[in-house]
């Protein structure tokens, strides 16, 4: 039988309003097959399935300060390794020419990479393994692509990732042939 959400809401209201004298609990169904939660038998077939006993812990000290006994105070949880990761190549919307292009993908850490980490880069969703901080993409073929990078623990659970930049690969053409800087040249207008 489930047990209506209101009823668990009830339930745990009491026991926590109840928190400070021993209180009695009980639970009944009534003749439409809802199930009642109360501190008093609100029905002949109600059955007592809790006693709440008051709070009895010292409150003197709180248990997280409790627990640093070596008198170093509360202890500080661990600190984030690493500030920020980033892809700082290639550029947001970089376009490459020609199905022999190598792309070249470079993160940024903010912070020292720690010896039990290692650094991915994630291509369409696929993982390639980083060297250092770069990992080298060719073969690509003609369209966009999206690139993010992630520092993952020795569970190879990510740490930190960085934002998804996007590139494009296009082929060069009669009308848009590659110059040596990898741009297209400009065309001559007709007439000049």
């Amino acid at each position: 039988m489930l047990v209506p959400m209101r009823s668990i809401l009830i339930l745990a209201g009491l026991a926590v309003s109840l928190a400070a004298a021993s209180q009695d609990i009980y639970r009944w169904v009534d003749k439409d097959g809802v199930v009642h939660f109360a501190d008093q038998p609100g029905s002949d077939s109600a059955v007592l399935i809790k006693t709440v006993e008051p709070n009895t812990m010292d409150a003197a000290e709180p248990p997280s300060v409790a627990a640093g006994a070596g008198g170093d105070g509360p202890q500080e949880p661990d600190a984030p390794p690493y500030d920020a990761l980033s892809i700082v190549s290639p550029t947001p919307d970089q376009v490459f020419f020609g199905a022999d292009a190598v792309v070249t993908a470079t993160a940024e850490l903010g912070g020292t990479l720690r010896p039990d980490h290692s650094v991915v880069f994630f291509l369409n969703g696929n993982r390639h393994e980083a060297s250092g901080l770069s990992a080298e993409f060719s073969n690509l073929a003609r369209g966009s692509y999206f690139l993010r990078a992630s520092i993952l623990d020795q569970a190879g659970q990510p740490v930190i990732s960085s934002q998804q930049v996007s590139f494009h690969v296009r082929q060069p053409s009669i009308n848009s042939p590659q110059s040596p800087q990898g741009r297209p040249r400009p065309q001559p207008r007709p007439g000049n």
